[in-house]
């Protein structure tokens, strides 16, 4: 048997944290309103949702219930519960395999006839944001609806989740507030992680049970594990900690975010060596945690955990400052397929000035909108002869080069791009374009400029566009030469 199954939590008693939802929960058994509503249980994996549900479901059936909303584990529910997980009045359902229609059609039959005992059933659904639509649908009926003569609910549930904004706003409206299982602190998980290797007979250094709970981000499950593989080893130390839980990669992070800008193949070497190990995707998300978490210890708004070098930390993070923001935000925005090449190729862009290390960037903008010329009179307008022709004009703030485009004036406030006109516009064309009587584009000239628009379109796109506009074609059907 696996460690974090024999010492898995049997009460509340052996439950670590979550102080005030054990209150409520034993409060909702003793006073006997334990079936006036489903529950919710969400929090990160390994964090303990099933196994408090489980304690619950145990503490509502139990037959000999304490003053303090405590189970008796001697009674038949208890001992059947205790030894096998399930009774007659228990079911657990894992909702990733179970979540379609037809197994909750089951359910709700099963719920019209009372078990044996008379007593009600308690359904404990694991990852249940991955139930279907239309088996949460047929749960809304009963799970609102009494017994006859009774408060309680015909049907009453237990949802565990890790995504509780999945779940329906119809479906958690029929359950008690949700409680939400907090993170417990790297000291109480080590407390924990102690009392094990007590009954187990390993040696560890206390220190070194708290780094492994900081290495696991306080998941209890996931940190009982380490303690299991690391034993396997030998002594729990800091070297076998850090050989099994491969913490050693920590340098190869911090060598590519202290690079990045300064030398490239120190940062190519570095991530070959951890792709050599971890897969892209994983290389992604350990990469914008640490530019995040270099980014807060350089703001003294944390620490670094035990298991990275606080010096190092803190010297990248004076050396890039919020251009960390920046790295994280590149490698969290991963590509969905991410592969070796793909992670190289951002690394070398963020490393030669794409938005992270403070080198220059340019950024082209839009031309700006232009002002429309103020008429001398009605249908005149104001002379052009000032208007510079098109240049490229630059703006620099900061470290950012702003790369802009002035317009051309045509005439009649129409304005031309110098990019999309290039080199059909002559000299004269504004003069031969205006209509002198009221200094307008003319008609013919307009029809020419749309004709060449529509033919450079389908020339792009390689599709025949429609070009009769009322009945009147643009583009005349080209005859056939024989």
């Amino acid at each position: 048997m696996s460690l974090d199954t024999k010492y898995r939590p049997l009460s509340y008693d052996d439950v670590l944290g979550q102080v005030n939802t054990i209150k409520i929960l034993r409060r909702l058994a003793s006073t006997g309103a334990g079936f006036q509503q489903s529950y919710l249980f969400a929090g990160a994996w390994g964090s303990g949702k099933t196994t408090l549900g489980r304690i619950l479901a145990q503490s509502l059936l139990c037959e000999n219930l304490s003053e303090t909303g405590d189970a008796c584990n001697e009674c038949v529910t208890c001992r059947a519960l205790l030894k096998s997980g399930s009774c007659l009045e228990f079911v657990e359902v894992d909702a990733a395999t179970n979540s379609g229609k037809a197994d909750i059609k089951k359910i709700t039959e099963e719920i019209q006839y009372m078990t044996f005992s008379g007593r009600h059933r308690l359904y404990l659904f694991d990852e249940s944001h991955q139930l279907s639509r239309d088996a949460l649908d047929a749960m809304l009926k009963p799970l609102e609806e009494n017994v006859t003569g009774s408060d309680d609910k015909k049907l009453v549930c237990i949802f565990c989740t890790t995504e509780p904004e999945k779940m329906r706003s119809t479906i958690l409206s029929r359950c008690a507030p949700a409680f939400v299982v907090h993170p417990v602190s790297p000291q109480e998980i080590a407390g924990r992680l102690e009392y094990i290797c007590q009954q187990e007979g390993v040696k560890y250094d206390l220190d070194v049970l708290v780094l492994i709970a900081e290495s696991v981000e306080c998941h209890i499950r996931d940190a009982i594990k380490a303690v299991e593989g690391v034993a396997l080893l030998g002594e729990i130390n800091q070297k076998n900690v850090v050989e099994y839980l491969r913490l050693d990669l920590n340098t190869a992070y911090l060598d590519v975010l202290e690079n990045l800008g300064k030398d490239l193949p120190a940062v190519v070497d570095a991530m070959t060596r951890i792709l050599d190990l971890t897969s892209p995707v994983t290389c992604y998300e350990k990469l914008a945690d640490t530019a995040m978490m270099i980014y807060h210890a350089s703001l003294d708004a944390m620490k670094p955990p035990l298991f990275w070098d606080a010096d190092r930390v803190k010297a990248v993070g004076d050396q890039h400052g919020q251009a960390l923001l920046s790295m994280a935000n590149r490698f969290a925005s991963r590509p969905m397929r991410a592969t070796k090449a793909m992670l190289l190729c951002d690394v070398s862009q963020i490393h030669h000035g794409g938005g992270a290390v403070g080198q220059e960037q340019v950024v082209y903008l839009p031309s700006p909108v232009p002002v429309i010329p103020v008429l001398e009179s009605p249908g005149k307008v104001t002379s052009t002869e000032n208007i510079e022709p098109v240049q490229l004009k630059t703006e620099t703030v900061g470290k950012v080069t702003k790369v802009l485009k002035s317009p051309t004036l045509v005439g009649g406030g129409v304005y031309v791009d110098e990019r999309a006109v290039g080199k059909r516009q002559t000299e004269n064309t504004a003069e031969t374009a205006l209509d002198e009587s009221d200094g307008t584009l003319k008609t013919v000239e307009f029809e020419r400029l749309l004709g060449l628009m529509l033919r450079e379109l389908d020339g792009a796109s390689g599709q025949k566009r429609r070009t009769d506009m009322g009945g009147y074609r643009i583009n005349p059907p080209r005859r056939d030469k024989s």
